[in-house]
């Protein structure tokens, strides 16, 4: 039987949503639809978390490991282990994610924070902000899961090290406004202009004619096929794959 605490190093994969400078946890009551937010470790469902994103090649060779330990560690009264479908999911551009976390506590024992290392292997504080779109060695524990749970193998988050640290991206909370300014046109003043003598006069303090407001776009139905169709294919892929002959 396998050693229940068997630890996997995932090598040069794209870390994606790092929440792994402090723990976090779900609040339904922030904005509209609840979001993660940060939040003391003895709080509960306080987590630490990130995505990862591999290549068809990675994900077959993870499948097998976790497939592997499942097997040799399992109950033989328990379920096969799920479908390459269940345990990763496909984005647009054939890239597959899967998650790996680490609970902020066990009952009321506090976990340590994953340990995050740079390239030359330097150990860097626990608060490091780790960027979405870097490139990452992971260090997880493979732990069997427990049938009331769903039969399975959860990746427990250890270390991280550093290959290539992404810019940090600034997000807009606003919608593209089409025909609006454009910062990389040219054409515009970058100094200001002296009022003419006569501006006083030309100044006029009315008020503006109130401007209509244009009525909202529709969305073509081409757009919704396609959109529909772009899922279609996920799900075909995922269902095709062939990752069970490599385990």
């Amino acid at each position: 039987m396998a050693n229940k605490n068997t630890t996997l190093i995932i090598s040069d994969v794209t870390a994606m949503y790092p929440k792994i400078n402090q723990t976090y946890k779900f609040d339904s009551s922030a904005g509209e639809r609840g979001r993660t937010v940060p939040c003391a470790a003895t709080d509960d469902g306080s987590e630490y978390s990130m995505t990862l994103m591999l290549t068809k090649a990675q994900a077959v060779s993870l499948y097998s490991s976790m497939k592997e330990h499942y097997t040799t560690t399992k109950n033989d009264k328990w379920d096969a282990f799920p479908k390459a479908a269940d345990v990763f999911k496909l984005d647009d551009n054939g890239m597959f994610m899967i998650e790996t976390k680490l609970k902020g506590k066990f009952g009321t024992d506090l976990t340590e924070p994953p340990k995050q290392f740079d390239a030359n292997n330097k150990q860097m504080p626990s608060d490091f902000l780790l960027t979405s779109g870097s490139v990452v060695n992971v260090l997880v524990g493979l732990v069997t899961y427990e049938p009331t749970r769903g039969c399975g193998v959860s990746l427990r988050l250890r270390q991280v090290q550093v290959i290539e640290l992404a810019e940090m991206k600034q997000r807009s909370a606003f919608e593209v406004i089409d025909g609006g300014f454009n910062s990389d046109a040219g054409g515009f003043a970058t100094e200001l202009m002296a009022p003419a003598p006569s501006a006083a006069d030309d100044f006029d303090m009315g008020s503006p004619a109130p401007k209509a407001v244009a009525a909202p776009k529709a969305v073509p139905a081409v757009a919704v096929v396609k959109e529909a169709t772009a899922q279609n294919a996920i799900s075909i892929g995922l269902d095709e794959l062939e990752f069970d002959e490599a385990g």
